[in-house]
């Protein structure tokens, strides 16, 4: 799959998608001023993103990140195309924090020569929640640490995002399994 992999990269590394702000109003894509990159880490569940070509049509998306015992931070990202039965999409990266000044702006390696910045706008104080942006103000990710978020969180984050200038309407909600959601119960 080659071609996927080439596909990818040409689309991620283009900047062919406009912004996503709401009308006449500026995209404030700040990054949080601090971050315990401890909590951090470990399994994200994907609720509701913006369109973009290197994902389109995936669902049940999950984006991991894991501390090396080197101390290097590798992140995987995962989906699945069109259902929660189509092909599973992975893609790997590795993590750095570029200015530690900005510990919120986390820029990811892909494929050893593609680099992208992804801002932590806002997270929970409890790392349960999170909505990620990036350089461009094009993307716009809401995650948790669940397949679901209750409806006042969620409701939370999105008017946090409209805050910022983020066109809210533009959000595509991903589904994930039944089989994601057991394996969360199982671990609580």
């Amino acid at each position: 799959t080659m071609k996927l992999l080439l596909l990818t990269i040409l689309l991620v590394g283009s900047n062919i998608i406009t912004a996503t702000a709401q009308p006449d109003k500026e995209i404030d894509n700040r990054a949080i001023d601090s971050l315990d990159l401890k909590k951090y880490v470990g399994l994200w569940y994907e609720i509701a993103r913006f369109d973009h070509p290197f994902e389109r049509g995936l669902v049940g998306v999950t984006t991991q990140y894991i501390i090396k015992p080197d101390g290097n931070i590798e992140v995987i990202g995962c989906g699945y195309q069109d259902s929660l039965r189509g092909e599973k999409k992975e893609i790997v990266g590795k993590v750095r924090i570029p200015d530690t000044t900005q510990p919120g702006i986390l820029r990811v390696t892909y494929f050893l020569i593609f680099n992208t910045d992804y801002h932590i706008l806002e997270v929970e104080k409890d790392y349960s929640a999170a909505l990620i942006g990036s350089s461009q103000c094009d993307h716009l990710w809401i995650v948790s640490r669940t397949p679901k978020l209750s409806p006042k969180k969620l409701d939370d984050l999105m008017q946090r995002a409209r805050r910022r200038g983020y066109d809210t309407t533009a959000l595509i909600f991903v589904p994930h399994g039944q089989e994601q959601i057991r394996e969360e119960l199982t671990k609580l």
